[in-house]
């Protein structure tokens, strides 16, 4: 019995030795453990294919919960755009013959404008609510057309070919969605309804350079060039405040727009950097990404990525909404904010703290009864932007241009 026990402790390594071995396997668990960020491409691909199934009905309309099941152009167009960054030909072409056949106002109002809203109708019916029109649909839908078209995506026989389309798209929002002012600047609004005359409402989450630039070279009229030059110069006054109170760097949800070009507070209207202008960034983005436009960053790098910068490095965390004297409005956090801010940085090259806010917007990820999502399965803004964000952080969002 002896010599068993000398022969067994010949192989006990000794307390030291188990500790310092159990610490190591622990430093190495940890250093091995997964970037969240190393699965981007997985996450992206099936967060979509959870969107589709979700939100997208077989017949290719978006229900929006917030819309009691009922869609808006803005849903329609933002499918179709992940559509074509996620290569999903399939769902972008039945998306496009719902939207063409439901929402395209061709036939009512004789433009190719998309009717905002449709749901259902006091008599139980289904269709348009309101014929009216939201820029920032008609801008993603002629985008998303005009990418498919570069990808070499053709529509099915008896529909019109997508760059065509784009491009009476992008027409009536010359005619209908723009003003020009007394100071000869020319100025998106926010739809065909817009005030007769100054001052206009202008919501500024709805100027969209990179767009502008790509609708440029498909269709060379000076006006696409003249909302461009209009959209820095006014997002560069309100970057500093409305209406002459000082700000700090934050855009504002609405705001109203006089003949001379200045920006002032609307009335009735929210000017806080909240739901609306927290997609601001990311469209500026795209016109730094895409083309290199430095009036982009040094909009974005002039105070707006500092603040946050200073409130990461102060609070650990960025809240949801945040009024226009910088002070937050909300106490609790949100992937479409990190979103904007990761676009603000990826435009100002800072690829470390884009970073950081992906890895923020994949503290929001989930995946569970077969389902992936951020937020939760049915936040339809939410999954939108978030996926926006992280695909542009992983090189998803490209204008399909060979240079």
């Amino acid at each position: 019995m002896a010599e068993q026990i000398s022969k067994a402790n010949r192989f006990w390594p000794g307390p030291a030795l188990i500790v310092s071995s159990f610490v190591a396997l622990l430093g190495l668990l940890i250093a091995c453990r997964q970037d969240p960020l190393t699965d981007l491409d997985r996450v992206l691909a099936a967060s979509w294919r959870s969107y589709v199934q979700t939100f997208i009905t077989p017949e290719g309309r978006v229900a929006v919960p917030d819309q009691n099941g009922g869609t808006i152009s803005e849903a329609q167009a933002y499918a179709l755009l992940r559509a074509v960054w996620a290569g999903d030909e399939a769902t972008f072409t039945r998306v496009h013959a719902w939207t063409l056949s439901n929402l395209c106002r061709s036939g009512r109002a004789g433009d190719h404008l998309l009717s905002w809203s449709w749901g259902r109708k006091t008599d139980g019916s289904m269709g348009v609510l309101d014929a009216n029109t939201a820029t920032d649909g008609d801008l993603d839908y002629a985008l998303a057309l005009a990418l498919a078209s570069r990808r070499g995506w053709r529509p099915p026989p008896d529909l019109p070919d997508y760059l065509e389309e784009a491009r009476q798209v992008m027409e009536a929002v010359l005619i209908k969605e723009t003003v020009q002012l007394s100071n000869g600047e020319l100025l998106l609004t926010p739809g065909d309804w817009h005030e007769a005359g100054p001052p206009y409402l202008v919501n500024p989450s709805y100027f969209s350079p990179g767009a502008y630039r790509i609708f440029i070279q498909i269709q060379p009229d000076p006006r696409w060039m003249a909302l461009h030059q209009s959209a820095y110069r006014l997002l560069s006054d309100m970057n500093q405040g409305l209406g002459g109170e000082p700000g700090t760097g934050l855009f504002p949800d609405w705001c109203r727009v006089d003949g001379e070009g200045r920006a002032w507070p609307a009335p009735g209207r929210g000017t806080d950097f909240g739901w609306e202008a927290v997609r601001l960034p990311w469209r500026l983005a795209l016109d730094q990404q895409w083309f290199g436009e430095s009036w982009a960053a040094k909009l974005l790098k002039r105070q707006f990525l500092p603040f946050f910068q200073q409130e990461w490095q102060a609070r650990g965390r960025l809240a949801a909404v945040y009024h226009q004297s910088g002070a937050a409005a909300v106490d609790f956090e949100s992937p479409v904010l990190y979103a904007g801010v990761l676009a603000a940085a990826l435009a100002c090259e800072d690829r470390d703290f884009a970073g950081r806010m992906a890895r923020q917007i994949m503290s929001f990820y989930h995946e569970k009864d077969g389902r992936a999502y951020f937020v939760s399965p049915d936040n339809y803004y939410a999954n939108n932007w978030a996926w926006l964000g992280l695909a542009l952080y992983a090189g998803w969002v490209k204008d399909f241009q060979t240079r």
